[in-house]
């Protein structure tokens, strides 16, 4: 797959430094990735990507605590809290197939800067506002930027050789926990004492570090520069990024794709065959877990008030099965507007998760991407049903919502993994935004499904068979632990693509069977 210049008919003696000798050859794309390997640059990738990850969580904390305030602040209404949460999800809802447009057509870089300058812009907006409908309206703004939230995960993935993409991928689930208790810690120092205002502007911090990093130190992605035809820009980049990873690589040029592939457009998500059927499975699987892992987060509350004598819900007792939303929306005091919130079990519950990511980190390459999500998927499943019988003792109850929290959350993680290796570059961010926005009615359907309208035993019994399906889509899928990311889509003979991710399944389905 080299291409060695035509003049080099005799053995080269080493008379220079190995950058000069390894500059003669030409890799493709996937081939000089591997060769820069994992280093300083995808260190500074992974913060500053993960720092939007961070803002995402810290946002949403942020409405838990800043809610209950006004409340009290502005005499605001149950409904209009509600309307404040779902005004984020309609701004998602709007900005998610934008910035995968933006992303595939304009570039990785302009699309992130764009959106996570959108969630900095308007969270510190929030705390200039002056009204119910103001606020109203940033939020929306907030949901809008974060919406483009995939980018930054994608951003990540096509600059990771195959060998490392899954676990190093999941490292990015860990600013998520960072930032819910960041904003705790905020919470507990400055809401008390200094207002909501003070904590609004705090938790836009880690987005406005993003979008300066991502300013200053964010590259465009090679692999879309390759994809795109700007081959120089694709090689300096890759040049500088093999220097700060001391892998002795210095590169002149790169092989550019056959010229029996063509680029997929939005449409062919539609029409291709192969990028159709991973589409249509991978739509079950993100609105399965947007329903399952919301709906248990939604549902949990409600066991364990019904399952208690004591009149008021204590979040001692349910630290470790609540959400961060949940869990500050019921801590506020019936008889006057004194707030108190238990910021050390807020905190504790969002650490809880990080044991869920160490078991996705464990499982993503040795078991697969496909297993992984099948078995913590079902096991989430049989979780969410053993909830739907609330008679059942405490301790059983505690044990099925610390479980079936645990495998969604890592059942999510290898969700996100997979996404992206599922698609070829010019649809990548598209197919990911829009399935992100699959995962967010999912969680809005969870709010329907966790109402009066529903029996306990229903909604754990809904929930089981939506994880169940789920999964099974998922281990329908192509297996792509170890493969190539796909810059393109090819055409074969009679009209069949062919993905990348496909052409591997069988081999890595039997790595990852030995490895199991």
């Amino acid at each position: 797959r080299r291409q060695m210049p035509a003049t080099s008919t005799s053995p080269v003696v080493a008379s220079g430094p190995p950058e000069e000798l390894d500059g003669r050859d030409r890799p493709t794309i996937e081939e000089a990735i591997e060769e820069i390997g994992v280093g300083r640059t995808q260190l500074v990738l992974l913060v500053i990507c993960g720092l939007t990850f961070c803002s995402d969580a810290a946002e949403v904390t942020f409405l838990s605590f800043v809610t209950e305030q006004l409340m009290c602040e502005w005499g605001l209404t149950s409904q209009q809290q509600t309307w404040i949460t779902q005004a984020v999800f309609v701004g998602m809802v709007l900005g998610a197939p934008l910035w995968g447009v933006v992303a595939d057509k304009i570039g990785r870089r302009p699309s992130f800067l764009a959106s996570s300058m959108a969630i900095c812009t308007f969270g510190f907006a929030t705390a200039l506002t002056q009204g119910f409908w103001s606020l109203l309206l940033v939020r929306a703004l907030v949901g809008f930027g974060v919406a483009g939230m995939p980018v930054s995960f994608d951003i990540l993935a096509e600059a990771l050789p195959s060998a490392s993409r899954g676990s190093f991928l999941l490292y990015i689930e860990f600013f998520w926990t960072f930032g819910s208790i960041y904003v705790n810690v905020c919470a507990w120092a400055t809401l008390e004492t200094s207002g909501w205002r003070v904590l609004t502007a705090l938790s836009a911090i880690p987005t406005l570090v993003a979008s300066i990093m991502g300013a200053v130190m964010l590259p465009e992605s090679p692999r879309w520069l390759i994809e795109e035809g700007h081959e120089a820009e694709a090689v300096k980049i890759l040049n500088q990024w093999a220097e700060r990873n001391r892998s002795g690589k210095k590169y002149e040029g790169l092989v550019q794709p056959p010229g029996n592939h063509h680029h997929a457009g939005t449409m062919e998500l539609f029409t291709s065959r192969k990028l159709r059927r991973n589409m249509f499975l991978m739509t079950f699987v993100w609105f399965g877990f947007g329903v399952a892992y919301f709906g248990l987060v939604l549902l949990l509350p409600r066991i364990f008030e019904e399952s208690t004598t004591e009149a008021p819900l204590s979040l001692n007792s349910t630290a470790l099965s609540t959400n961060v939303t949940e869990a500050a929306s019921r801590l506020l005091h019936e008889a006057s507007c004194e707030l108190k919130f238990n910021f050390a079990d807020i905190s504790l519950s969002a650490l809880m998760e990080t044991v869920s990511v160490g078991i996705a980190i464990c499982l993503i390459d040795r078991s697969g991407r496909t297993k992984t999500q099948g078995i913590m998927y079902f096991t989430g499943a049989a979780s969410a049903l053993v909830l739907g019988f609330r008679t059942l003792d405490i301790r059983v109850l505690t044990v099925a919502a610390c479980v079936g929290r645990a495998a969604m959350m890592a059942a999510s993680c290898a969700t996100w993994v997979h996404t992206p290796e599922l698609f070829p570059t010019s649809v990548r961010a598209e197919a990911h935004g829009i399935l992100n926005l699959v995962s967010k009615s999912g969680a809005f359907f969870a709010q329907f499904l966790i109402s009066d309208a529903f029996s306990q035993v229903a909604c754990g019994g809904s929930m089981a068979a939506i994880a169940g399906i789920a999964g099974l889509a998922a281990i329908s899928l192509p297996e792509t632990a170890g493969a190539e990311l796909k810059d393109e889509l090819s055409d074969e003979s009679g009209g069949e693509e062919e993905t990348t991710a496909d052409s591997a399944a069988s081999s890595n389905e039997d790595l990852a069977d030995d490895n199991l």
